[in-house]
């Protein structure tokens, strides 16, 4: 087994540097040639395109960080701008929960069949890709996991092949979002038995993801346990608060962050049909975006059947901030 440094097999360009962890190579590629051990991206040495000339190409044409990505960044287009709360008992939203409400009410009215997000174990912080089709396991979800450990999209290879899910929405990061709208874009006939299944893509804001094991050392510096930790949340620092009642601020430094994170220009995850974060919304609430009529439906969904509700919000601004923070950040070294 070597690293896979080798995606784009044709150009030989691939830096594996630039990985975001997405996985979605490895969700993608029918050999199951590109595989994750824990949190490492792996592969054998045997690839049907380079070794046997069988045409593929699955995971160089959906790879966010070939071509296309640096041109994903800024505020995006927007077709609406709401702040949202969800009306359905959510315990653990990040904020408003309004992203639980969407999906849970998709799933409700048999729009979509099945959410995949990312869980995670609360005594060990690990995450893990899940598929889920039950709506009322959907709220047990909420909430953001600022922590990387396992692949994002791994459960969608899985729902696919098992033939459990019609229509599918995910949820996840901006580099996440990037992978399955070029997906979705692609005329790679390889990628065909996905794009007919991704019916909604929630992208979530990001300035950047931390690196499981790096976060779990700077925690055991405070004193922290994994399963001491009641939430996380990101301001200017990372706010840690416990069961027991502490608070501990954690300064987001260069160490803590996964090195394909330096690449990422995108903030609002200008390619998702909805998405969403705190920014920009008044606390208890949820910024809604919506970029596409398949996101306005969702959304006006969950709002007309109770799930949600919602104001216009009344401006953008502090969003396009962040975004533009991050692409100054980030734009001097692609």
């Amino acid at each position: 087994m070597t690293d896979c440094n080798y995606l784009d097999l044709k150009n030989n360009v691939w830096n594996v540097g630039l990985c975001t962890g997405c996985s979605i190579c490895a969700t993608v590629c029918p050999m199951k040639t590109i595989y994750f051990d824990g949190d490492r991206l792996m592969a054998s040495v045997h690839c049907k395109n380079e070794k046997d000339c069988v045409p593929c190409g699955a995971c160089v044409s959906c790879c966010p960080r070939l071509d296309t990505y640096k041109d994903k960044h800024g505020l995006g287009t927007v077709i609406s701008a709401m702040a949202v709360r969800a009306t359905i008992p959510v315990s653990k939203k990040q904020s408003g929960g309004a992203i639980t409400a969407i999906v849970y009410n998709a799933v409700k009215r048999g729009l979509i069949d099945a959410v995949v997000t990312v869980g995670q174990d609360h005594a060990t912080l690990q995450t893990y890709s899940t598929a889920i089709s039950d709506p009322e396991r959907i709220v047990t979800y909420a909430g953001t996991k600022y922590v990387w450990y396992t692949p994002p999209l791994l459960a969608l290879r899985s729902i696919i092949e098992q033939g459990t899910a019609r229509k599918v929405a995910v949820i996840g990061t901006p580099c996440v979002i990037q992978a399955l709208r070029k997906l979705l874009e692609s005329d790679n006939e390889v990628l065909t038995r996905f794009k007919s299944h991704i019916a909604l893509l929630i992208g979530v804001f990001c300035t950047e993801i931390f690196d499981y094991a790096t976060t779990m050392a700077v925690l055991a510096e405070r004193g922290v346990s994994p399963g001491d930790i009641r939430r996380m949340d990101i301001k200017k620092d990372i706010i840690v608060e416990t069961y027991d009642g502490r608070e501990e601020t954690i300064p987001i430094t260069e160490r803590l962050h996964r090195p394909g994170c330096d690449a990422c220009l995108d903030f609002a995850a200008v390619d998702a049909d909805i998405s969403a974060g705190s920014i920009g919304s008044d606390e208890g609430y949820t910024t809604i975006l919506t970029r596409t009529h398949t996101g306005e439906f969702y959304l006006h969904s969950a709002l007309e059947n109770g799930c949600a509700q919602g104001v216009p919000l009344e401006s953008t601004k502090l969003i396009e901030t962040f975004a533009q923070r991050k692409y100054r950040k980030n734009a001097k070294g692609t």
